[in-house]
């Protein structure tokens, strides 16, 4: 399942990390850094103002904030620990020059498929349609979308209508072959947009949202990885 994302963590130089109970992921203490590595039985001491959210190994998340003194207790769950849950999240945290540190969304919406960037992958909960998005500046007119699909050359043609900065795909005519290329084109008067489109479905067996955002950095979904790692509280 995590292929991908071995690949990509070597590409990027990341090194083996031991095994861990949790993870801090949002912190404003150099205290407790983020990608700080922790184990159950770590004394925790924070004044306020200090803040840290942590992740452990079952994908539960817990916050805790100034002042506190004791050890950092994981939050009964039905779901296994794993540990390669933890450590994955912390090479992406920590490890310098990461593409997922680098890489800032345009779309506040995790799930929002931006149609303005040439950013090629894209993932989406199964339980969702797939929604394109433009920004506010881009839809001042109505424009004609194409979506082609690469495998096969079928081509689609819709209206985006003007001050509409969402549309959903049109499934029933371009029908959606996860792990497929397809090729969107916006055009209007005076503007135009084309990009290269992968997409990719979210098993619905990921029992968190933290282990949705090692799932999702593992197809490339860099930008979606990171607005849902930053809700995690």
């Amino acid at each position: 399942m995590f292929k991908l994302l071995i690949s990509l963590l070597c590409v990027i130089g990341v090194s083996v990390v031991s095994a861990a109970d949790l993870v801090v992921i949002h912190s404003n203490t150099t205290q407790f850094p983020k990608g700080l590595l922790l184990d159950n039985y770590t004394p925790i001491s924070l004044f306020s103002p200090a803040q840290i959210t942590v992740v452990f190994s079952n994908g539960s998340v817990k916050t805790l904030a100034g002042p506190y003194q004791g050890e950092l207790t994981e939050p009964f769950s039905v779901h296994k620990a794993d540990p390669n849950l933890v450590s994955t999240l912390a090479q992406l945290l920590t490890k310098k020059g990461n593409v997922y540190r680098t890489t800032v969304p345009t779309s506040k919406d995790v799930w929002l498929v931006d149609v303005s960037t040439p950013k090629r992958y894209y993932c989406v909960e199964p339980s969702q349609n797939v929604t394109l998005w433009l920004p506010e500046k881009q839809t001042r007119r109505a424009s004609t979308m194409l979506i082609k699909h690469k495998p096969t050359d079928t081509a689609v043609k819709v209206k985006w209508p003007a001050r509409k900065m969402t549309l959903d795909w049109p499934r029933i005519k371009m029908p959606i072959h996860y792990g497929d290329t397809y090729t969107v084109e916006i055009t209007n008067r005076s503007n135009s947009v084309f990009k290269k489109l992968i997409l990719y479905q979210l098993p619905k067996h990921l029992p968190t949202d933290s282990h949705k955002v090692v799932w999702m950095v593992g197809r490339g979904c860099i930008p979606q990885a990171n607005l849902l790692l930053a809700s995690l509280r």
